[in-house]
């Protein structure tokens, strides 16, 4: 299975709970009508209709809210892709015009309800595409008249390599765990392990959210070359109550498995070391020598100094030792 796809099928699984979409928005979406939401109410829709394009590089995921007597749609599009598409905000509104095309005709709806979208990007490179419609579009100042008539659209980006890492850091949910896997080097992947020890309390009574972020993180650890196969183990687990021993097990072997590299590492690193430190012994030992030899045949400090490349200090304790 290629890298992208189990990424995408990850992803998919993380934000089919409702519970993680709803952590998603009240960390990082800073809007009132989010407080009102009922998310125990949310409901996944069918998005067959979706155009499948770029579905390599993108996962896509609908859901309709319910709030007090209103309803919203919710469209969450996540970004797979290394390079950055310039015209992304013109795909996502052809996906949102597809939604209304499906509520038009076949649910024959009057009035359309209003769809948030949401781009969430967590590839390398820095997110450069402009967020609105309107800045794809070429405005000479000669028809600035027509501007009310241009397409208003513009998504609410979570561009995951520009989240503050510190920030990241004091949420203690699933979301930001995630994003903290995502963005982070070995050192904070060991943190974020440990993070992980605090989710098992927190959520000890919620394991529909343990086995989310066991699933999520087992895929994260095949597409990174920590296991072979995530399936094998995801389908040992047959009772949500085994999550929560499953995920411990999962988080010592990893700080073990980790230590064990870190040893390796730090032994690797230890010799490299010496064997420069032996290099830059023995070559102070061979100007030592040289040093000795010339002071002994007569030739002038300045010269031995040039040659050698020892300074007055070295060469003069040098010629002390030599008393």
């Amino acid at each position: 299975m290629a890298q992208n796809n189990i990424h995408d099928k990850a992803y998919k699984y993380l934000f089919s709970n409702p519970l993680i979409v709803k952590e998603l928005l009240e960390s990082f979406v800073a809007m009132d009508w989010i407080k009102q939401v009922n998310f125990n109410k949310a409901q996944p829709i069918d998005k067959s209709y979706v155009n499948d394009d770029y579905k390599e590089y993108e996962a896509d995921i609908i859901y309709k809210l319910y709030f007090k007597d209103r309803q919203l749609y919710l469209y969450l599009l996540i970004e797979f892709q290394s390079t950055v598409d310039r015209f992304i905000s013109f795909r996502m509104l052809n996906y949102v015009m597809e939604l209304y095309r499906e509520l038009i005709y076949k649910q024959k709806l009057k009035k359309l309800p209003v769809v948030f979208p949401i781009l969430i990007y967590n590839g390398d490179r820095k997110w450069t595409a402009p967020q609105s419609l309107q800045e794809l579009i070429d405005m000479p100042e000669s028809l600035k008249q027509c501007t009310a008539y241009i397409p208003q659209f513009q998504y609410y980006p979570i561009i995951e390599n520009e989240l503050s890492r510190k920030t990241l850091e004091s949420m203690m949910n699933v979301i930001s765990t995630v994003f903290l896997f995502e963005t982070g080097d070995t050192m904070v992947f060991l943190k974020t392990v440990d993070r992980i020890k605090e989710l098992l309390h927190i959520y000890n009574d919620e394991p529909l959210m343990l086995r989310t972020l066991f699933y999520w993180l087992m895929h994260y650890l095949q597409t990174h070359g920590k296991i072979d196969d995530a399936a094998v183990i995801l389908e040992t687990i047959e009772e949500p109550e085994e999550v929560h021993s499953m995920l411990s097990k999962t988080i010592q072997k990893m700080q073990e498995d980790f230590r064990k590299e870190g040893f390796h590492e730090g032994i690797h690193i230890g010799i490299d070391k010496g064997i420069q430190k032996g290099i830059n012994e023995g070559i102070s030992i061979e100007r030592r020598n040289i040093a000795i030899n010339m002071l002994k045949k007569g030739i002038d400090k300045k010269t031995i100094i040039e040659i050698t490349k020892l300074n007055k200090k070295q060469l003069a304790d040098i010629e002390k030792g030599m008393q």
